[in-house]
């Protein structure tokens, strides 16, 4: 079991993402306008301890928690010297809204960057600071007094983007706003102190510093300068997508396709996601959800997708122990190093009819943290979200998050006695903003605030 040197210098958002104790939630994106001030402001936020850290866990009685991470822009107005600029990944480095990235993200047509509302143009984003709160009224004044302390600190607020009200199943898993049980199969990560014993997954897959999945050596780590690995010690790559999910349009679609196949709306979206509402795993000779969440499954009891369709959501987005390698324990090998570690929120009110929409926007605020961009979050996005030939598939992508195929997509269900095919609908999920980030040390925040 590896042991992490300091859970104090680790930014406390690796571990946890607030979700019990933390109602409210915002995600401020900010533009460097004076470096200097910034600087001075970063060596306050650490000295004062008011980044959160990992050895600092909420309770009831927690009023806040802060998390800070930089873009690449955002190291170059804080004046990194070349090599230390160089030594970030290469995604990092060239952007998610990049012409090269955004290619192999899928980001076209409606997802194009150009579209966005921020993280690309003049909307570029150098510093993320997220910012959790007990319930409205402290949040409400905790956000007066940043928003002003921004100002002091030469920085401009690009969008400032809140999260919605929180929803739970029976079985204690947030909802997002499709109706389905959200963030159920997270990665239990070897030394994480939420982790109980040994976890499935190297602690250096998220945490720079430390043995990796993919060969048991230490992933590239940033540097600064003279003081070595300084910069990248015990600090991980933030992704934050902004995602809009067409709700109305999704259950609409859903229900007249149910209808016209003769089977219901729910066993249909089960289908398209690979799970039931309430987070169980769709299984053979299953037409109902039986409401029991069991995490431990791996596919192959369900190889041919019977249960859980091959194309279906879960299983590109982690194809667990089938499909990949010759045996089980190869293809889960396989997939272990393509792992991501979620910590994202919903955002916007919840719809009363899911069917109906109310004109207002609503989605989910997604952010997964991993050690090396293209390997973890861009693989799993382009060679098994987006692929259209992913598991002997040949015209089909993920059917809710995919941007392969644009219009007229396809899903193929391996239902028996025959498998069932659905066509010509949309995409039901819409990028508006997106950019990679670096999630710091707290030493390396301190280092950086006083350089």
């Amino acid at each position: 079991m590896t042991t992490i040197d300091k859970l104090e210098d680790v930014q406390g958002i690796v571990f946890s993402g607030y979700n019990k104790y933390m109602a409210n939630c915002s995600y401020y994106l900010l533009k460097i306008d004076a470096a200097a001030k910034t600087k001075s402001w970063l060596k306050n936020l650490v000295e004062q301890n008011q980044i959160t850290h990992g050895a600092d866990k909420a309770t009831a009685e927690t009023e806040n928690r802060i998390s800070l991470a930089i873009s690449y822009s955002g190291f170059e107005k804080l004046q990194l010297d070349q090599d230390s600029l160089y030594s970030f990944e290469l995604s990092f480095r060239e952007g998610m809204h990049s012409e090269h990235r955004s290619a192999l993200l899928g980001d076209r047509g409606i997802n194009d960057p150009s579209q966005w509302q921020w993280g690309s143009g003049g909307n570029s984003v150098d510093l993320l600071f997220i910012l959790f709160s007990k319930n409205d009224a402290i949040h409400s004044a905790s956000c007066k007094y940043h928003e002003k302390a921004f100002k002091g600190a030469g920085l401009s607020v690009v969008q400032r983007l809140d999260a919605g009200q929180k929803k739970q199943n029976d079985n204690g898993f947030a909802v997002e706003h499709f109706g389905f049980a959200d963030g159920v199969s997270d990665p239990l990560v070897d030394g994480f102190p939420t982790t109980s014993g040994t976890g499935d997954i190297a602690t250096g897959e998220f945490l720079l510093g430390y043995p990796n999945q993919y060969d048991g050596k230490l992933t590239k780590m940033p540097q600064l300068g003279a003081s070595g690995d300084a910069l990248g010690k015990n600090g991980t790559y933030l992704v934050l997508r902004q995602l809009k999910q067409d709700v109305g349009a999704f259950w609409a679609f859903m229900e007249e396709e149910a209808a016209r196949q003769g089977i219901t709306a729910d066993y249909l979206a089960a289908k398209f996601v690979g799970r039931w509402k309430s987070g169980a795993v769709v299984e053979p000779d299953q037409d109902t959800d039986p409401n029991k969440v069991d995490n431990s499954f791996n596919f192959t009891k369900d190889p041919h997708g019977q249960g859980c369709p091959l194309g279906s959501h879960i299983r590109r987005a982690n194809p667990r122990s089938v499909g990949l390698g010759a045996t089980e324990a190869e293809s889960l090998k396989v997939a272990n190093r393509h792992r991501i570690l979620r910590r994202g929120r919903s955002y916007g009110s919840f719809l009363a009819n899911p069917a109906q929409d109310d004109g207002n926007e609503r989605g989910l605020l997604f952010i997964c943290l991993n050690a090396n961009i293209e390997r973890q979050f861009e693989f799993v996005q382009h060679t098994w979200i987006n692929s259209v030939k992913f598991a002997g598939l040949y015209d089909e992508d993920d059917p809710l998050i995919g941007s392969a195929v644009e219009d007229n997509r396809n899903f193929t269900i391996q239902d028996l006695p025959i498998r069932r095919r659905v066509c010509g609908f949309q995409q039901f999920v819409t990028t508006k903003g997106g950019s990679y980030f670096f999630l710091p040390s707290l030493s390396a925040l301190g280092l950086l605030g006083g350089s």
